[in-house]
């Protein structure tokens, strides 16, 4: 049987730690709050392992900061309430468990539950922090006792987003200071090194070859703008990013563009399919589900669409012969939806399309990355060769005639 090691805190406040033998972690945590004592940190002892010092506490897990970490509390929440733990309680717990903004939010709920509202209804108040996608799930699990069970599954869920966005965003991070540096540094000399030596181009008076006549008046252009000429372009992609987000028509029309882009159409389904099948397999009602899900979704072309799907099938229209009228969707996901429509296993179908949707994606993005690294480096080597080669070719030719 697997051996947890714990540090928790009394009902006194004392500070305790050892070892717990459970099945698993929920297990191991039931013990531990059957005994009085409140687990701060809960790990598995791996063999031969007594103590792993680079271990992190849960109230640093959950929070980061003032911002809630989803995947974690709703992990612990629900695993509390699934040990027997009233509601109100391990709301308490949460707040005790985490601390600054984490801890007065988490408080303010638990006050409400306690004064009779529902717990959907409290975390609708904090719709920064909790989405409504989740709200509606939680709303619905109240509803049919599955609250725990829920929470638990949102959490998984939560992690295995946020899983694959950091790795998307550790990949990016070495492209992204390649192009900085390499840009950088065409800056430079284009704005520093290139003016000293005009001068000597303009004494010569000879015919200059057309690569030299492009980087001089580049870089007389990037010397008359001044700093103008990184905060035109910031303007202009701050105004681009401000339209898309306060316009509904522009925004729409750019995001009917992007969902012509395949890579775009996977990424949308495989969030879509996920939150869906996971509500229908926690018995949410379709029609329900498919709004909370498209609500779950940036693009709002894709919103509009699925929202006029919903009223179709809330007439009592299938699914998969709706979204084939449309027709914006892959085929495969057309057939997925029949086949599990017609299995009566709609919802675990449509998970199982999110996940190849989204391992798709991953693995797209991989391949992408992998050769973002040496493409950017050949850019940015061959751009600085070319201007060195502008420059120094004219000064080369002069140097000849001096001779």
């Amino acid at each position: 049987m697997p051996t947890y090691q714990y540090r928790a805190v009394t009902n006194e406040g004392k500070k305790k730690k050892g070892f717990v033998e459970a099945s698993s972690q929920s297990k191991a945590f039931a013990t531990l709050q059957s005994k009085g004592l409140m687990p701060l940190r809960l790990e598995q002892v791996k063999s031969g392992q007594k103590e792993k010092s680079s271990a992190r506490s849960l109230a640093s897990s959950m929070s980061m900061g003032s911002k809630i970490r989803l995947g974690e509390s709703f992990y612990y929440l629900g695993i509390l309430i699934q040990s027997g733990t009233a509601l109100a309680q391990s709301l308490d717990m949460m707040a005790r468990m985490t601390g600054g903004k984490s801890s007065h939010t988490w408080m303010e709920i638990r006050d409400a539950v306690q004064s009779g509202e529902s717990f959907s209804s409290c975390l609708a108040k904090y719709p920064k922090v909790f989405p409504q996608v989740y709200v509606g799930m939680v709303q619905v699990a109240e509803s049919v006792g599955k609250l725990g069970d829920v929470l638990e599954n949102i959490a998984k869920y939560e992690e295995e987003r946020a899983e694959v966005s950091g790795r998307l965003m550790t990949a990016m991070v070495y492209p992204v200071v390649i192009l900085m540096i390499g840009m950088g540094a065409v800056y430079f000399l284009l704005s520093e090194v290139l003016p000293k030596i005009t001068g000597i181009f303009k004494a010569a008076k000879g015919e200059l070859p057309t690569s030299t006549k492009i980087v001089v008046a580049l870089g007389n252009t990037l010397e008359n703008l001044g700093p103008m000429a990184l905060i035109i372009p910031l303007a202009v992609i701050f105004a681009l990013v401000s339209a898309y987000k306060s316009v509904p028509k522009f925004r729409e029309s750019v995001d009917a563009l992007l969902w012509k882009i395949p890579l775009v159409q996977k990424s949308t389904l495989a969030r879509f399919s996920g939150i869906l099948g996971f509500q229908i397999d926690a018995g949410i009602p379709l029609v329900q589900g498919m709004e909370s899900s498209a609500n779950a979704v940036s693009s709002t072309f894709f919103r509009k669409k699925m929202g006029e799907a919903r009223d179709e099938v809330a007439t009592g229209r299938s699914l998969s012969a709706v979204l084939a009228e449309q027709k914006i969707y892959p085929d495969i996901y057309i057939l997925t939806l029949t086949a599990g429509q017609k299995s009566g296993e709609l919802g675990k179908f449509l998970q199982r399309m999110g996940n190849i949707f989204e391992r798709d994606v991953d693995n797209f993005m991989k391949r992408v990355v992998a050769l973002a690294e040496p493409m950017l480096l050949l850019f940015i080597g061959m751009l600085i060769a070319f201007i060195v080669v502008a420059i120094m070719g004219p000064i080369f030719d002069l140097t000849t005639l001096v001779k």
